[in-house]
C-alpha cells in the first residue's frame, strides 16, 4: 500500500491495463513508483521521501483540478516538470517563472490569488502548473497546442518544447511499466521501496 497517502489520492491512482477506460483500475504502488522515478531523474539529488512529496503534490494538484488521474496523466505532469525544471522547486529563472512548474509569476499569481513567494511552495506550485496546463488544453483540445501554449503562451510557438515533453513523458511510461511489473512480481520489493519513502 501506498505509504500515508490522502485516501483520494489512493482511490484516483489508475493503471491503465488495456485500450479501454473501463479496464482502468487501481494501482496502489503509482506514488511510490513515479516517487523512484523521480529520484533517478534527478539522479540522487532528491530523496526518495523528496521525491515522494513532488509525485504527491502532483497527483494531488491533478485530482483537484481534473477529478482523477491516471498514470498518463502523471507521466505528463512529471515529464511537465522535469523538462520545465528538472523537479527543481526553489528556482526562479530570468523571466521570474517560479518552482518546479516555472509557473510566470508576473502572468498568473495575481489570477491564482497568490503571492510571488507562495510559487515556491510544492503544492501551491503544482496546483498552478495543472490550473495553467488545464486552461490551455480547455483553450485549444489538443495535447501538442496546450504544451506549446503552457512554454510560450501561444498554440504553435513552442512544439520543440512540446515534442521534449512528450519524449520525456514516453521515458516515464517506459520507467513506469518496467518498476511497475518489478513491484507487481516481487510484492516484497514493493514494501522496500514504500518503506525507504517513509524514511
Amino acid at each position: 500500500m501506498i505509504f500515508k497517502i490522502a485516501p483520494v489520492l489512493a482511490l484516483l491512482l489508475f493503471l491503465s491495463v488495456g485500450p479501454s477506460a473501463a479496464q482502468e483500475k487501481e494501482q496502489p504502488n503509482a506514488l511510490a513508483i513515479c516517487s523512484v522515478i523521480i529520484n533517478e531523474m534527478t539522479e540522487g539529488r532528491l530523496s526518495l521521501r523528496q521525491s515522494y512529496d513532488v509525485a504527491s503534490a502532483i497527483a494531488h494538484a491533478a485530482n483537484k483540478y481534473f477529478h482523477r488521474v491516471t498514470c498518463g496523466d502523471m507521466w505528463l505532469y512529471m515529464a511537465i516538470v522535469y523538462v520545465e525544471s528538472g523537479f527543481k522547486n526553489n528556482i526562479v529563472n530570468h523571466k521570474n517563472c517560479r518552482g518546479m512548474f516555472q509557473v510566470h509569476a508576473p502572468s498568473w499569481a495575481s489570477k491564482f490569488s497568490v503571492k510571488y513567494a507562495d510559487l515556491l511552495d510544492l503544492r501551491v506550485n503544482a496546483e498552478c502548473g495543472v490550473q495553467i496546463f488545464k486552461y490551455y488544453l480547455e483553450l485549444y483540445g489538443n495535447v501538442i497546442p496546450a504544451l506549446s501554449a503552457y512554454n510560450s503562451d501561444h498554440p504553435h510557438a513552442a512544439r520543440g518544447y512540446a515534442r521534449a515533453v512528450l519524449s520525456a513523458r514516453e521515458s516515464i511510461k517506459k520507467r513506469y511499466i518496467q518498476l511497475y511489473r518489478a513491484y507487481r512480481d516481487s510484492p516484497m520489493l514493493a514494501a522496500v521501496a514504500n518503506n525507504k519513502i517513509s524514511k
